[in-house]
């Protein structure tokens, strides 16, 4: 049966970015269609919430200083009758050297790598990234954040940048911000007195990076978000379950529901149970269930709400990675793979969504540099 080009086009920007990648190779015209600016919007609008979501766990071990760090990206399969399995592979981006990742943020099917002497910005599904040149300081003592100014231009057409902050006891109290684009640092003046030590957790929420930590000058965590309109940090209190939280009694991840709203999972070993909130206008609690009878890893914990509205908790421990699945309609976790690890030397943990979306910069970077992914990351 013959469809019109237009209702070919509607059709796909409904369809995974994992399928629409393979659909490149159908036609020509597949092809060009699915690489424009303009469908590629149109596809990121569309799929908001929809795409498949991933944990991306970032291993040292004892031997990534030789081989380099592990990436590994953990998601969840639900067959036909909603039983769950693990969905988990890991990639290399380069073709060069093993790199030793000490930290990864991610923004809208991007993701950052931080290294000691070097910056990464990849898209792994579309086998892109670039190079980001910043002296020779060891960026591992930074904190970072990818976003955009938050507006309502297409995906494509936003000026997407990173800022840069040194937390701990660093004298530096600089912030900086990037512009990918236009390959440009800039520092700007800021009262943010910066994190006691390094934030738990980070996400980017159309736009705006959050984190979460003890701030200098402060007794309990809080959130705190960059703001790239007026390059500023802004402060966002906890809920109430969270509030006074301590190191000792509670752990606390930041997470994005349903693509466009901030949530937080809060685990308290005083009550024994894990809170889903949901920030709408103010925060509202989505569920309740028990802590698995392995407590969660402080430093890492890192979820996501499948399309189900099932909830899928990755944790890493130092020897384990180990996944859950709750619903709001039983109080218990799930376990559905244990897997063992290496020995963990220290690690991160992000929240990943496949997209299109091209490196800004990337072609530049392409031309001058001849910077290629060494293979496809299976998703």
């Amino acid at each position: 049966m013959e469809l019109s080009f237009d209702l070919v086009e509607e059709i796909l920007s409904w369809v995974p970015s994992k399928s629409l990648k393979r659909f490149r190779c159908t036609c020509k015209q597949w092809e060009t269609l699915i690489s424009e600016p303009r469908f590629i919007n149109k596809h990121l609008f569309n799929m908001r919430g929809r795409e498949k979501q991933f944990t991306v766990f970032n291993d040292v071990t004892l031997a990534s200083h030789s081989s380099g760090s592990t990436v590994s990206c953990v998601g969840i399969e639900f067959d036909e009758l909603n039983e769950p399995r693990l969905n988990m592979h890991a990639f290399e981006p380069l073709q060069s050297s093993s790199l030793l990742v000490m930290n990864m943020y991610h923004c809208d099917g991007l993701l950052l790598y931080v290294m000691r002497s070097k910056l990464l910005v990849l898209n792994p599904l579309l086998k892109q990234g670039r190079w980001i040149k910043y002296g020779k300081m060891d960026h591992s003592l930074d904190a970072y954040g990818l976003g955009y100014v938050s507006s309502n231009r297409p995906p494509c057409d936003n000026d997407y940048k990173m800022v840069r902050f040194r937390c701990g006891k660093s004298k530096d109290s600089s912030i900086k911000v990037y512009k990918l684009k236009s390959d440009y640092w800039k520092v700007v003046d800021n009262n943010f007195d910066g994190f006691l030590e390094w934030p738990e957790s980070s996400v980017c929420l159309r736009g705006t990076p959050y984190w979460i930590g003890y701030v200098k000058g402060k007794t309990c965590k809080t959130i705190e978000s960059f703001d790239f309109s007026k390059e500023r940090f802004e402060t966002l209190f906890l809920p109430p379950s969270a509030i006074g939280s301590s190191k000792l009694e509670n752990s606390l991840s930041l997470g994005v529901f349903r693509g466009d709203k901030l949530s937080l999972l809060h685990e308290s070993r005083v009550t024994g149970k894990i809170y889903l909130w949901v920030m709408k206008k103010h925060w509202s609690k989505l569920m309740t269930v028990s802590i698995p009878e392995s407590s969660m890893f402080p430093k890492y914990p890192s979820y996501f709400v499948e399309n189900n509205g099932k909830l899928v908790i990755s944790i890493r421990g130092i020897t384990y990675i180990k996944v859950y699945i709750a619903d709001k309609d039983d109080d218990q976790c799930q376990n559905v793979e244990n897997l063992s690890m290496d020995l963990l030397i220290t690690g991160s943990g992000c929240y990943y969504v496949p997209s299109l979306l091209p490196v800004p910069g990337f072609d530049e970077a392409k031309r001058r540099l001849g910077f290629v992914l060494k293979k496809d990351f299976s998703i």
